[in-house]
């Protein structure tokens, strides 16, 4: 079995892009400008940052038995992300989400078969897992994330979390015994004021590590993110670019470059966190999730000529 660095077990799915001049009200029918379907999915969106990087990284998940299946394993084979635990269903279809851009805001229908379409505890890979350096996971499946963070604490694999809002809704107390077993927790605003109740990011963040959680780090959209420890705060802002054409994947490109950064380079927080920001300023330059994702190169390219004294 191949070893990887990254392990990420979560969710992946076509995505169907339209752009439209506007959101349609109620009974409204109106032109598209455009439609694409793009590979997607919060961790294998992930992975793709982290390979593109040059991360060793594997997925751990489903796809359906079906065109669309075939089609994203595919990706991921061009992409340099290990397929060796994907696991195609023979009876559930590959999940399709249905994401629509308009003036520079996004709306995104997820798909049921997200919920279906999935492996089960004996399909986890223990030596998969214990291999590996780290695990990354968006809690979509509970018992298998629960399961796979079990094994990645016997083997001291470091463990970090996305958490979203549809996940947070489940509420702390449902979610409390996975999140403390996380290394860093990855939130976006949503999420992390859905599981703490608090409407500020940095009462939120500051809640969370008051729990136990020893990282966390909310992103924040065009505002950058907020890292949070027991020892400091600080915002890192984002970089200001002036052809936003696609936010869909840019905190997933976030999180990818940030796990490269900081738990296989060795990176501290800041530099890690300015690293991650750059890679997700030149995703959402081109449409679709990864399109945009840079390679080393293209990003050390952005960072020499927006960040001085990073170098």
């Amino acid at each position: 079995m191949k070893q990887v660095d990254i392990v990420g077990l979560g969710e992946i799915v076509i995505d169907w892009v339209t752009e439209i001049p506007h959101f349609p009200k109620p009974d409204e029918k109106i032109n598209a400008l455009s439609e694409n379907y793009f590979p997607g999915g919060v961790t294998a969106n992930y992975l793709v940052a982290t390979a593109r990087l040059g991360g060793r990284s594997g997925f751990i998940g489903a796809v359906g038995y079906d065109s669309y299946g075939d089609y994203l394993v595919e990706d991921f084979v061009k992409e340099n992300v290990d397929i060796t635990c994907i696991k195609k269903i023979v009876d559930k279809k590959t999940p399709v989400n249905f994401i629509f851009l308009a003036q520079g805001e996004k709306t995104i229908i997820q798909s049921p078969h997200m919920q279906t379409t999935k492996i089960e505890i004996e399909d986890l890979s223990e030596d998969y897992i214990s291999n590996s350096k780290l695990l990354h996971t968006t809690v979509i499946h509970q018992e298998v994330t629960e399961k796979a963070i079990e094994i990645a604490k016997q083997n001291d694999v470091r463990i970090s979390i996305d958490l979203e809002s549809q996940i947070a809704v489940r509420g702390w107390s449902n979610l409390k015994n996975v999140l403390m077993n996380a290394d860093i927790l990855l939130p976006n605003k949503e999420g992390a004021k859905f599981i703490t109740n608090c409407s500020k990011p940095e009462k939120a963040a500051q809640n969370l590590v008051n729990k136990g959680i020893p990282i966390v780090i909310i992103t924040l959209g065009h505002n950058g993110v907020l890292i949070t420890t027991k020892e400091f705060q600080k915002a890192i802002p984002s970089y200001e670019v002036k052809n936003v054409i696609d936010t869909t994947g840019a905190g997933d490109t976030f999180n990818g470059a940030f796990s490269l950064a900081y738990w296989i380079k060795g990176w501290d927080l800041e530099k890690s966190c300015k690293y991650a920001n750059a890679a997700a300023a030149l995703k959402i330059q081109k449409l679709g999730a990864r399109p945009g994702m840079p390679n080393e190169i293209e990003l050390i390219d952005f960072l020499k000529k927006n960040e001085e004294s990073y170098f």
